[in-house]
């Protein structure tokens, strides 16, 4: 009778379980998860064998599902890359603004219907970034315009004859409101400063969306655990001619990390803007959203990004080609060298 009883507690850390209740199975997923799909095999040196006892042992202080997904965001942070996350469905909304997600890559997850029920059941479900139906590419329609927003806004003004633009984040879809600007201002502008200052980056698509507005090409690789070495475009095409070939500066600093930095070495390594500042800080994981049932997100550092060929700026960063410190200082010494260019 004892054998029976224990063979019946018994959970696989993978989620595969004879009697597994509903947050027990998504635990399973999430920690899955990262097994398969972290880039690192090594997890930072993390034991994730381990992580998953002790989180899973954690399993009871979840009362509700908003505190399972805060314990699963505590339980990726352990990675410490910087870059990993698990976002609560409210979360994910805001944070992706209708942007794409990949499905969950396990089929009994969606097969699951004790966990559907469960979550239908909570109050989690009524946001709206959950699954793609099977076959889909990932992509969403845009998502109604939110009232909030995860980072500090996007701005673009015209100074002395020069488009500046603050770009404070790769994860909203920022590529259209600078297109409009691109073509509200370029007739008359002189050249353009993209101040990457304090970006943490985001989603390489994100990225060869805002690069595809300055320049055309195939000028990353992203090298992944799952999906083997990916050729990144520019976005909307990788041919034809940029909104824009007028002269462009970037700023950049310690603060910009992830597809920030892509953008950054993309446009310098294309010979299509001079990088002004202080070296980036080298943290360039690739953040892949997995969408899972009920419409949480877990954000997993799933590869590296690195140009074309070369190199990663992982670990290196992307170093200018003129150094300067501090904010003022670069800006002037921008919109000098653009000013200088027109003499």
């Amino acid at each position: 009778m004892r054998f029976w009883a224990g063979l019946l507690a018994i959970l696989a850390l993978g989620g595969s379980a004879l009697v597994a209740s509903p947050r027990e199975a998504f635990f399973g997923y999430a920690w899955r998860l990262v097994q398969e799909r972290y880039w690192d095999r090594a997890y930072h040196g993390v034991d994730w064998e381990e992580i998953g006892k002790v989180y899973r042992q954690r399993l009871a202080e979840a009362q509700n599902w908003e505190q399972m997904y805060q314990l699963l965001d505590e339980m990726y942070r352990e990675l410490g890359d910087d870059h990993s996350a698990f976002l609560s469905p409210e979360k994910a909304e805001l944070y992706l603004a209708g942007g794409r997600c990949l499905r969950l890559p396990f089929a009994e997850a969606w097969e699951d219907q004790a966990l559907s029920r469960a979550l239908a059941a909570s109050e989690q479900t009524a946001t709206k970034p959950g699954p793609e139906p099977s076959g889909s590419n990932g992509s969403r329609a845009p998502a109604q315009e939110t009232t909030a927003s995860a980072f500090a806004p996007i701005t673009v003004e015209m100074k002395d004859g020069l488009v500046l633009i603050k770009l404070t984040n790769l994860v909203e879809p920022s590529a259209p409101r600078l297109e409009a600007a691109i073509r509200l201002y370029d007739a008359k502008a002189k050249g353009y400063i993209l101040d990457l200052r304090g970006n943490p980056g985001g989603l390489a698509y994100r990225m060869a969306e805002v690069a595809g507005l300055f320049m055309r090409g195939l000028p990353w690789r992203i090298v992944t655990r799952g999906f083997g070495v990916t050729p990144q475009p520019t976005l909307p095409t990788p041919f034809g001619k940029p909104l824009t070939q007028k002269p462009l500066v970037v700023l950049v600093d310690g603060g910009v990390n992830s597809a920030a930095e892509g953008l950054a070495g993309a446009l310098q390594n294309a010979g299509r803007a001079y990088v002004i500042g202080e070296k980036t800080a080298g943290n360039t994981e690739v953040l892949v959203p997995y969408c899972f049932p009920g419409g949480s997100v877990a954000l997993l550092a799933s590869g590296v990004l690195a140009p074309l060929a070369g190199p990663t700026w992982e670990g290196r960063g992307v170093t200018p080609d003129l150094e300067v410190k501090g904010a003022s200082a670069q800006l002037e010494a921008a919109m000098r060298y653009l000013k200088n260019l027109r003499k």
